[in-house]
């Protein structure tokens, strides 16, 4: 489907207990990737290899706030199978509401996890590719990055035009150095994200609301077909999925 780029790869995906993450570990597999399966969450990150039909996932606990983490998993992949070919950062969670309800640990810990989890999980990986000469990292931001004046999801926005920004400077740098960098923009896709959202204060109707638009998004199967299309192709950024 993909021309075989996947076969063989060794892949690292963040926040792959669930939604999109669990849909790229499941096709690449199926692809003939060697798939590390990594979620804070270890129960879902096991389900995740539970349910492969065919193909190798390792399923393992990462927390991507955490830069060390990153860095003994890397060190235990490039052990194993002596390089990292591809990494996905795809950890994320969703905050909503209006800025004068959201309090300041709330902020933290979404960039946390939506910034410095994708920061750290590329540089780790990026330290590792440049001394191979070679890889590429796959940074899951949303149409989100890409929207400006996005109300009653201000932390989440401001992350992922971070996130957007970020991987366009780091694919020019490191396109010479042998290094691809993509970033992924989908809209609307039917996963669980709306659903887990923190909402402080946040009203009744404008949470059904999001969680029913979030539901009617494409599947993440089809997702996962254009991301890995576009990976593939080493298209600079994919944001064209929508519903």
């Amino acid at each position: 489907m993909y021309n075989n780029y996947f076969h063989n790869k060794v892949v690292l995906i963040t926040g792959a207990g669930s939604g999109i993450g669990r849909g790229l570990c499941l096709q690449l597999a199926t692809e003939g990737a060697i798939v590390f399966c990594t979620d804070i969450d270890i129960a879902k990150a096991i389900e995740t290899e539970s349910m492969a039909i065919n193909g190798n996932i390792i399923a393992q606990k990462l927390d991507v706030a955490i830069i060390t983490e990153f860095e003994n998993i890397v060190t235990e992949i490039v052990n194993r199978h002596g390089r990292l070919d591809l990494i996905f950062n795809n950890a994320g969670i969703a905050v909503s509401g209006e800025i004068r309800d959201i309090d300041i640990e709330q902020w933290k810990k979404i960039v946390d996890i939506n910034f410095y989890g994708v920061l750290n999980g590329s540089l780790t990986a990026y330290r590792q590719m440049l001394k191979q000469g070679s890889g590429q990292i796959v940074n899951i931001a949303s149409a989100a990055g890409l929207i400006d004046y996005l109300a009653l999801m201000a932390p989440y926005s401001v992350t992922k035009h971070a996130i957007v920004n970020y991987t366009k400077i780091l694919r020019i740098e490191a396109k010479k150095l042998g290094v691809k960098a993509n970033v992924v923009c989908p809209g609307f896709i039917s996963t669980s994200i709306g659903e887990n959202a923190i909402n402080p204060h946040a009203n009744t109707k404008w949470n059904e609301h999001a969680i029913n638009e979030v539901a009617k998004g494409i599947t993440i199967q089809k997702a996962v077909h254009h991301i890995l299309k576009g990976v593939a192709a080493n298209t600079e950024s994919l944001s064209s999925l929508y519903r």
